[in-house]
């Protein structure tokens, strides 16, 4: 081997030496760059998995939290649903109420007309101061309350029952067969009969109901005394006895 050729192998060799180290430097390089990226990637596996540790204890935390309120609402929505069905219940009772009271209503308001058509007939046969009470009741009378209705008509009834049951006596105006206004005694037996007795004493007439109304009988003037004596005893100015009432049954005077 000559000079040149041994030369050239040296630098061949030299080539090939760079080039090998070459390669290994950038093979180490490459493997110390992984290293670190594998470091860095087991520091952040590792951060995650303390953060998950942290994170899942605090969702387990929320998870049982949740659970708890979802057994709360539960119990709320189960107590809700059952108020709802009492309210529904209650409100169905009110309805039935209502439709029954409104039912009882009409047939109550029904009832009432009835009644008092018969009142305005039977309120002119009446005497006058009964009438006149009645007057009063009928004028006052509230047409759209069904309740004051009943309660005027209950008190209607029990005037007359009450002045059925007694005698009774007042002083009073009447308008005569001349239509003169005279102040007069008069007596009422219950509803059925009456007298009045003029101031002076000298004549006393009989009432009665007719289908007319309250007629006083002036053209049949009856016993003035027999009224006298009546109205003196119930005023206690004379002693209490029997006494009898003349009555004109048609058109005759009865003693």
């Amino acid at each position: 081997m000559n000079i040149r050729q041994s030369w050239c192998l040296s630098a061949l060799c030299l080539l090939l030496s760079a080039n090998v180290f070459s390669q290994t430097k950038s093979v180490v390089s490459n493997a110390e760059h992984l290293v670190t990226q594998w470091i860095a990637l087991e520091k952040q596996n590792t951060q995650l998995k303390s953060e998950w540790q942290d994170t899942q204890q605090l969702l387990k935390q929320r998870i049982a939290l949740l659970k708890q309120e979802k057994k709360q609402l539960t119990a709320l929505t189960s107590n809700h649903s059952h108020h709802m069905d009492e309210v529904t219940q209650q409100r169905q009772k009110l309805l039935t109420l209502q439709t029954s009271m409104e039912q009882t209503q009409t047939h109550l308001s029904s009832w009432l007309n009835k009644e008092f058509a018969q009142i305005r007939n039977i309120h002119p046969q009446l005497p006058p101061p009964l009438a006149n009470s009645w007057q009063t009741t009928l004028d006052d009378l509230d047409q759209e309350n069904v309740s004051k209705r009943l309660e005027s008509l209950l008190s209607l009834y029990q005037s007359f029952d009450e002045f059925n049951q007694r005698v009774s006596t007042q002083q009073a105006t009447i308008t005569d067969e001349n239509d003169q206004q005279k102040m007069v005694q008069q007596l009422f037996l219950g509803v059925a009969r009456g007298w009045y007795l003029t101031l002076d004493g000298n004549k006393a007439v009989s009432g009665k109901p007719t289908a007319n109304g309250w007629q006083w009988l002036h053209q049949q003037p009856v016993d003035a005394q027999q009224v006298k004596d009546a109205l003196a005893m119930l005023a206690h100015k004379q002693e209490a006895k029997l006494v009898t009432l003349p009555m004109i049954l048609s058109s005759s005077v009865e003693q």
